[in-house]
């Protein structure tokens, strides 16, 4: 059961994901400055999210509007290949013969394929995890290659800066390595600035240093941590990596709209003539809040840097993108079908020669959805089912299945 859920779960998010994807290109080109704004792409990931995880919750099918689809009872266990082989190529049996007990084939393949994807998952899973840990294995080298840096006694940085790194306990570090200033860290901040800085200009390093302490104000790290944590559970959508990425960017963009609000068109030369310093000198590394930030995208970032006039995205724009967000998700939601399993009656035994009027049960509920087993799970049919669970909306009538106490 929790194999076909998590092959639901995955078909819903990947749906998810590409309707979210083309609303928001779509919204990008009628509202240009929808890029900066990293509330709507971490926002579009935790939807994503959302969808994936609500799909294992026991209460998620009343969420449901569409009718359950019907699973049957034989997928609770996988279908042995050889009785599978033997369904589809056995020859008809002769008369009198016990027949051959019928196996879908769809259901069949199904009972193979979501326990499959649930070994595939995890592999990717763990492989994204290993690869994030190697990257944070290489910060850790280049933090042991770093020394400190007395920032009081440091010329670069301005009394408020001086206050923020004592509010924040944020550590500065100094590395002779062809890197850019970073913000590394999550709960533990540290400032890591290279020594090719000190051969840009005075005006040019404390501009440099102010954009990453924004980093630090604006808590991005900790929305960098947990975007990353999405990516990992969501690793097989590539909507999530493209929001991921999109939502560095905004990181990027909404510092650089901090850092230069209100300063001269001089200074914001300067500004990017540090940018475009720092991306000739530096080396991609996989963590941390870099200030070079992206190669592909320093055009546009100049562009932006050179416009003095102060621009935000409008509430009908805001409101449009929370609604499509939050429609996106309450769609994929309502409109995912739940499992139920479909539980067949045993035929009668043909080797009964004189019938015994049995009373049966009576079902206890109208419409009867079988959605889960629990204790030994295996078909109704075969020994050693422990109970099951019927799913049905809250006031239905439970009708008692025999006279007694």
């Amino acid at each position: 059961m929790t194999a076909l859920k998590l092959l639901q779960a995955t078909l819903a998010c990947l749906f998810a994901g590409v309707l979210l994807q083309g609303m928001l290109l779509l919204a990008q080109r009628r509202w240009p400055l929808l890029a900066a704004q990293r509330g709507v792409w971490l926002g579009a990931q935790l939807v994503l999210a959302g969808v994936f995880v609500l799909s294992f919750l026991p209460d998620s099918r009343q969420a449901s509007v569409v009718p359950a689809i019907r699973v049957p009872a034989a997928l609770a266990q996988p279908v042995p290949v050889a009785q599978l082989f033997a369904a589809e190529h056995a020859a008809p049996a002769p008369a009198g013969a016990p027949a051959l007990a019928a196996v879908p084939v769809a259901a069949a393949w199904l009972s193979w394929l979501a326990p499959g994807w649930l070994a595939v998952y995890a592999l990717g899973v763990a492989g994204v995890a290993w690869r994030r840990w190697r990257g944070h294995a290489s910060v850790q080298a280049l933090l042991a290659l770093a020394r400190p840096l007395d920032a009081a006694a440091h010329g670069d940085f301005a009394p408020a800066q001086l206050q923020q790194l004592r509010a924040q306990r944020i550590g500065v570090l100094e590395v002779d390595a062809p890197v850019s200033p970073m913000l590394l860290g999550v709960w533990r901040l540290r400032l890591l600035l290279p020594a090719h800085l000190a051969a840009c200009t005075p005006e040019q390093r404390q501009l440099v240093i102010e954009h990453e302490l924004t980093h630090a104000r604006r808590r991005d790290p900790l929305i960098g941590w947990l975007a990353a944590q999405v990516q990992v559970l969501l690793w097989f959508n590539p909507a999530v990596r493209w929001m991921g990425d999109k939502l560095g960017w905004a990181q990027e963009l909404g510092c650089d709209r901090q850092v230069l609000a209100d300063r001269p068109q001089r200074q914001r030369q300067q500004y990017a003539a540090a940018l475009v310093r720092q991306l000739g000198l530096q080396q991609s590394w996989p963590a941390g809040l870099a200030f070079g930030g992206q190669r592909g995208g320093m055009a546009e970032r100049i562009v932006r840097m050179r416009d003095t006039q102060a621009r935000s995205l409008g509430w009908p724009a805001r409101l449009g993108v929370a609604l499509v967000l939050c429609g996106v998700g309450a769609a994929s939601v309502s409109l995912q079908p739940a499992l139920a399993w479909t539980v067949a009656a045993p035929a009668p035994s043909p080797a009964a020669a004189v019938p015994v009027p049995v009373q049966p049960w009576r079902n206890p509920l109208a419409s009867m959805r079988v959605t889960g087993f629990f204790g030994v799970v295996r078909p109704i049919t075969q020994r050693g089912l422990r109970g099951l669970d019927l799913a049905a909306r809250r006031g239905t009538p439970v009708f008692a299945v025999d006279d007694g106490i």
